[in-house]
């Protein structure tokens, strides 16, 4: 304590009499290779939130991250473990949230060296930051950019293979996004946590029995300019996973499209359990 304790206790007007603990914090970058045990060691478990990344904590990502690594793989736990999807859909955890872990990593690093290196660039950060920030986070864009990468509503998975198709300025694999002003909550429906179908506009009848068919509850939300500025597509089909993103964006409504998607994981709503 005494090593730092003169620097740190010279910046503040305080007095420290007595210290009963004091350790020394290390910051780790980490990120583990495998999320999940391999096939031969039964696949039966998983790593997630700390256990499977660590770093440094500028930028406050940790906990959001451990969280939507835990949504991410208890939606599928729980549809394979109910038998409403083949085992298989488990695979789609690891490539799904270990890409972004590692640029989380990566940046983070970058970004704790810049802050707490001790280069002429760095020091003059530290003292220029905290005058230039509020002009800066003054700019709508700026405020918006901050939220979408702290709040983490920027991840997608498009590359995974749950995900396919696009409609408008959303692919499978983007998060639906909210459409702000249209005068309803299109995020009320993701409530039930299950598979549901969203139509910004009107269903075909095609669609509607197809839905019915499958057991898929069909959302129609009223068109409204907001939509289109949120980037969805008039009467396109979005399928929508559990967690809130998109598994399939079509645009043509395709019912033959969406049946095989969802069977090739063998996807069925909640009320439609069936035992394995």
């Amino acid at each position: 304590f005494e090593d730092v304790s003169s620097v740190a206790l010279s910046q503040i007007d305080m007095q420290v009499h007595d210290v009963n603990w004091f350790s020394t914090y290390r910051v780790h970058h980490r990120v583990a290779d495998r999320w999940r045990s391999r096939p031969e060691a039964g696949g039966r478990i998983f790593l997630a939130g700390d256990a499977a990344h660590i770093h440094s904590p500028v930028g406050a990502q940790g906990m959001n991250t451990g969280i939507g690594d835990a949504i991410n793989l208890a939606w599928k736990l729980a549809a394979v473990l109910d038998g409403r999807a083949n085992p298989s859909v488990l695979e789609t955890y690891e490539p799904e949230r270990l890409a972004f872990a590692r640029t989380l990593v990566a940046t983070t690093d970058k970004a704790f060296n810049v802050v707490a290196g001790q280069g002429a660039g760095s020091r003059v950060l530290r003292e220029l930051f905290p005058h230039i920030a509020p002009f800066v986070i003054g700019f709508t864009g700026v405020r918006r950019a901050m939220f979408r990468a702290v709040s983490q509503t920027r991840i997608n998975y498009r590359a995974s293979a749950l995900s396919a198709g696009a409609a408008g300025d959303v692919h499978g694999g983007d998060r639906i996004p909210w459409v702000e002003g249209a005068g309803y909550d299109n995020f009320a429906p993701l409530a039930t946590l299950d598979w549901q179908i969203h139509v910004y506009g009107e269903a075909s009848p095609e669609l509607r029995e197809g839905a019915g068919a499958l057991g898929v509850p069909l959302h129609e939300l009223p068109w409204a300019e907001p939509a289109g500025e949120a980037g969805l597509e008039r009467d396109a089909l979005y399928l929508v996973r559990p967690d809130g993103y998109v598994a399939l964006a079509d645009a043509e409504q395709n019912v033959a499209a969406l049946r095989a998607h969802l069977s090739r994981f063998e996807i069925a709503p909640r009320h439609q359990s069936r035992s394995r």
